[in-house]
């Protein structure tokens, strides 16, 4: 399991370690791309590598900046033949990950998707009226992929994927996660070669988004299911909602949640 961090962020990541620990996580390391956190890692006595990765065609030391150069690390694990379990580290962990993989397909990857429908897909309508008889078409749609949390497993295929999408974003000004999906999904055509990984989606209330938390989980029928990790993606007020998951689901607080609206505020969009 590993987890690319940069200072800033040491709360979270103090929760990020004390989540895997509380889980028994023994396979584990930060990779620190600064002298601060791999300092931090030193005092918790955290295995971590300390690296400089070559910055992406985005410099900005953003969430996006530095999210966009874990593709060309994660591809050195797997050139060691080592599957990786990626995580960001606005994530809270509250079971052993590594108990609820499949590890059957080449990435396992979590959704943004809130619901079955969104989150493993669902038959959609295209209406172009000037088709007249034939105005009516059939569509596929899927929420994307998260690139904040997947499992990957070492082999031509993923190597390949993880060096496609580095080159990608080495080249072009691009949101990592999107081309993580467009690299994952889209098939081959014309002189185009898809990168023919498989995928399999994780469990959506086992591996959670905070909009599924925050919109459906914390009431009643899934009150009471334990997720394996939270990921706060959703929320700017990724800090408070974490240590508020972590008093609901750890500390046994059920009210832990109930001061959160669904979204960013409670008279969003406009949140002015």
């Amino acid at each position: 399991m590993e987890l690319i961090s940069e200072d800033g962020k040491v709360g979270m990541l103090r929760m990020w370690v004390d989540g895997f620990r509380r889980a028994g996580i023994t396979n584990y390391m930060v990779i620190a791309i600064d002298d601060n956190v791999a300092a931090v890692m030193e005092q918790l006595e955290v295995p971590y590598w300390r690296t400089t990765p070559h910055k992406t065609r985005d410099k900005k030391d953003s969430n996006h900046g530095i999210s966009a150069t874990k593709f060309q690390l994660i591809k050195e694990f797997l050139l060691l033949n080592v599957s990786v379990l990626l995580s960001d580290v606005d994530i809270v962990i509250l079971q052993n990950p590594f108990d609820h993989l499949y590890r059957d397909k080449d990435v396992e990857s979590l959704t943004d998707g809130f619901d079955n429908s969104t989150a493993y897909g669902y038959d959609d309508g295209w209406d172009d009226p000037q088709m007249g008889w034939s105005r009516y078409a059939r569509t596929f749609r899927i929420f994307s992929l998260n690139s904040g949390l997947f499992y990957i497993v070492p082999n031509a295929r993923t190597i390949a994927l993880m060096e496609r999408i580095t080159v990608r974003l080495d080249k072009n000004m691009e949101w990592d996660q999107a081309v993580f999906n467009e690299e994952v999904w889209k098939p081959s055509f014309g002189s185009y070669r898809a990168t023919n990984v498989s995928l399999r989606i994780m469990d959506l209330y086992d591996f959670v988004n905070s909009k599924t938390l925050f919109k459906s989980m914390r009431y009643e029928g899934l009150k009471h299911h334990m997720p394996v990790m939270v990921h706060v993606n959703y929320h700017p007020d990724k800090w408070e909602r974490m240590q508020s998951i972590w008093a609901r689901y750890v500390d046994g607080d059920l009210t832990a949640l109930d001061k959160y609206p669904i979204g960013e505020c409670e008279t969003a969009p406009d949140c002015t």
